[in-house]
């Protein structure tokens, strides 16, 4: 019901008692998450901050100028895990390595990534399940490299979201920055509590989109995509890009499979 997740994220009573109340057991928030049928990553414990205020967002030429410099490098990545497949959005961040969310190939034993340039089976070679990133080798891949930002963006910086919303083709969405801040929230599998740096982001973020990049005006990535809010379908939320460069970094050149952890029951 995520409709109803919604309107009790933006209560001002239900956040008045959360403020005085104690904070709730382990099993509360385990069963919170039962009732939550939105499937979405635990971005926050408890409820997440109400969006920072609008911010302007380019229109469609603009937000296409701007993510044109990515569509080669943005690739749709699948993966056949305990009998179904999932699918997102993956970027190449090094010559044969792509980018993506662990949450994406969590359980995945075939993985492929697919694009302009044709399709292509995937190697994990790092699985983060605490920050949500993986690395993939893809043999064979030839396409741009996207560099990601040395610093995070600022609010009001104009943005593009590339990916593949819900498994279909390649879409380019408006988007623009709202904030940059720290967040703790939980793993993918919500077992234990993960501290993040994430980027805000005015957007229409669907299912599909995580893994995708979020294309800046200077030709840079600001951040990965890897959920969207419970409180404002306009929202989504990026992981930091130096958080992501930090991370990967060490698996780049690195050719042996790594596993990818359980599947991800919703």
């Amino acid at each position: 019901m995520p409709r109803l997740a919604e309107a009790a994220q933006t209560s001002t009573v239900v956040r008045t008692l959360n403020a005085t109340l104690p904070p709730p057991t382990d099993f509360a928030v385990a069963l919170g998450r039962l009732l939550d049928a939105s499937g979405l990553v635990d971005v926050f414990i408890g409820f997440e901050p109400l969006p920072a205020p609008a911010v302007e967002r380019p229109d469609d030429p603009a937000a296409r100028a701007i993510a044109a410099v990515a569509e080669a490098s943005t690739l749709k990545v699948a993966a056949g895990a305990c009998g179904l497949e999932s699918s997102g959005t993956g970027f190449v961040v090094a010559p044969g390595y792509v980018v993506t969310n662990a949450h994406v190939i969590a359980g995945g034993r075939a993985i492929r990534v697919s694009g302009s340039g044709g399709r292509f089976d995937a190697v994990p070679v790092l699985f983060d399940a605490d920050l949500d990133v993986a690395l993939l080798h893809v043999p064979g891949l030839e396409a741009p490299v996207l560099r990601l930002a040395a610093v995070e963006p600022e609010r009001g910086t104009l943005a593009a979201v590339l990916g593949y919303p819900n498994g279909g083709p390649l879409r380019i969405v408006p988007a623009a920055v709202a904030d940059a801040y720290p967040a703790t929230g939980r793993d993918i599998y919500a077992s234990k509590r993960v501290p993040r740096e994430i980027v805000e982001v005015r957007a229409e973020i669907e299912r599909g989109n995580s893994g995708g990049p979020l294309m800046l005006a200077d030709g840079t990535v600001g951040g990965v995509v890897f959920a969207e809010a419970r409180t404002d379908d306009e929202v989504g939320y990026a992981l930091s890009p130096t958080s992501v460069a930090e991370r990967i970094r060490p698996a780049v050149g690195r050719t042996s499979p790594v596993s990818t952890g359980a599947c991800l029951q919703s």
